[in-house]
């Protein structure tokens, strides 16, 4: 059976079993990522297992919430009237220091964002659950 959504309600994201650990810890306001124990590379999206050596132990990193925008897209019309009241609104993907790429809302002006510009993290509630959104930096 299919449950209809109110297109008024931000739709929440799917929590996959791997990955409960970094929805647990976006709630107390903290962005982790996991990190091979034995080849010591970053692993995202969250795995049971190392995609980068096959190694069976990944353990979870606190992240420092800092990277660049590697690509970027601003959205102009929203699909849904939720996400129409926030247009126009970007989304990318971050590479962020400790090696990882992650795709998540940017804040700021579509004429401010360029490939390569810093951003940093910050956290807001959609629905019922913590969200990490991007802001650009300074530096």
């Amino acid at each position: 059976m299919t449950h209809a959504r109110d297109p008024n309600e931000f739709p929440q994201p799917y929590r996959l079993p791997d990955a409960e650990p970094y929805w647990q810890e976006l709630e107390r306001e903290r962005l982790t990522y996991q990190r091979c124990t034995n080849c010591g590379e970053a692993v995202w999206p969250a795995h049971s297992f190392c995609p980068h050596c096959d190694g069976p132990s990944l353990s979870w990193e606190k992240s420092r919430g800092r990277g660049a925008i590697y690509s970027f897209s601003t959205v102009m019309r929203g699909p849904t009237p939720v996400w129409a009241a926030l247009v126009p609104y970007t989304v990318g993907f971050i590479q962020m220091d400790e090696g990882y790429v992650l795709f998540t809302q940017i804040e700021g002006s579509p004429e401010a964002m360029a490939v390569g510009k810093r951003v940093e993290v910050r956290y807001t509630r959609r629905g019922a659950q913590m969200l990490p959104v991007f802001s650009l930096t300074q530096s």
